[in-house]
């Protein structure tokens, strides 16, 4: 491992379960015990990041210039021949003339890809800080990206498996591991009535309730699988409720 006694924690939940205002306040408290704590979240702000906010999840709220260096494929690898249109379409946009199962393959490895960036500093931050929490991580992955709007359910079952060992691989090879994972669980029309007070929303936030149930099924499979590091929380509770439980399970954990 890359750390002594420093705690490296992750946030996750459907989108409307008030992670990242419980994120907020539950670094707040923990400064004030007189702890170090880093925050971070994924996407990142960094160009994969970035890339992912704007053209896949299609945050408007984190839009960047127009000539942002993903938005330009003339120096990658695709044909400069300007006769086809296809191969010269920005990314973005060339991304967006694939089948469903190839973008949705494009997305897993964009956001596993944006997460192998942002291991390295990960990394350096669990050595100089006492607790590193990241708002989403790897089992947003896995609930989000895991082909559930294909009809083959034994593809769906490949695809989970292998998201699973692409998570665990990143993991391993950076020498990282997840002290704990707090999971908010939300019913998704709750969750879709606080987003519905949004001003700005992603691509995420306009699903249907069912997508959400879907993702949120996805989770709770998680928190079957891996009980040992996944912390189930009931997010409908006020987020002073929340926080204190979630201090309370870190004292067991804590130097």
């Amino acid at each position: 491992m890359c750390k002594d006694n420093n705690l490296f924690i992750t946030l996750e939940g459907i989108d409307g379960c008030g992670k990242t205002t419980a994120g907020h306040e539950l670094k707040s408290r923990l400064e004030k015990r007189g702890y170090s704590v880093f925050y971070t979240m994924e996407p990142t702000d960094e160009p994969l990041g970035a890339f992912i906010k704007k053209y896949i999840l299609g945050d408007s709220e984190k839009d960047n210039d127009k000539d942002d260096n993903f938005s330009n494929c003339e120096d990658n690898n695709i044909s400069k021949d300007k006769d086809n249109d296809k191969k010269n379409k920005p990314l973005h946009e060339y991304i967006n003339t694939l089948d469903e199962i190839s973008y949705k393959l494009i997305c897993l490895f964009l956001f596993s890809s944006d997460r192998a960036a942002h291991l390295s500093s990960i990394k350096n931050k669990i050595k100089d800080y006492d607790i590193v929490i990241c708002d989403r991580f790897t089992d947003s992955t896995f609930a989000y990206q895991s082909f559930d709007e294909i009809e083959d359910k034994a593809k769906i079952d490949k695809a989970k498996e292998f998201i699973l060992k692409v998570n665990s691989f990143i993991l391993d090879i950076n020498d990282i591991e997840i002290d704990r994972t707090y999971l908010l669980d939300i019913d998704p029309e709750i969750a879709g009535k606080r987003i519905s007070k949004k001003d700005v929303k992603s691509l995420y936030d306009i699903q249907s309730v069912d997508v959400f149930s879907k993702i949120r099924e996805n989770y709770l499979y998680l928190y079957e699988r891996y009980k040992s590091r996944i912390w189930l929380i009931n997010a409908s509770q006020t987020t002073d409720d929340i926080v204190s439980e979630i201090l309370s399970d870190m004292d067991s954990l804590l130097p």
